[in-house]
């Protein structure tokens, strides 16, 4: 590594950090589903790490959906605030629900 460069740090702001916490432990990416634009029903439908490699298919880690009480407020306050950051990427639209796909760390290889 060169002096100018930065070790990749993981995405910490006040936003993300609230998703890792309702995250399973060592989860890299979590997919959300939520019902807008209010934001008011939301679950957590799975959590994945990276695969080996770039390419690889991400790895499940859980597949349990969580729609606790605080879950859903806990995304749907994310979503008001951080919907368009760059590690937030829209996966489908089905009638009012909307899901969602969030790098919560980036991937070793990248």
């Amino acid at each position: 590594m060169g002096k100018y460069t930065a070790e990749v740090q993981p995405r910490r702001t006040p936003e993300f950090a609230t998703l890792v916490d309702i995250a399973p432990d060592g989860a890299d990416v979590i997919e959300v589903r939520a019902e807008g634009p209010e934001w008011r029903r939301a679950e957590l439908l799975g959590a994945y790490t990276w695969g080996p490699y770039a390419g690889a298919p991400l790895e499940p880690i859980s597949s349990a959906p969580d729609d606790s009480t605080h879950t859903a407020f806990v995304i749907g306050e994310f979503l008001t605030t951080a919907r368009r950051c760059p590690a937030v990427k829209f996966v489908r639209a089905v009638g009012a629900f909307e899901t969602y796909r969030i790098e919560l760390n980036r991937a070793e290889w990248e």
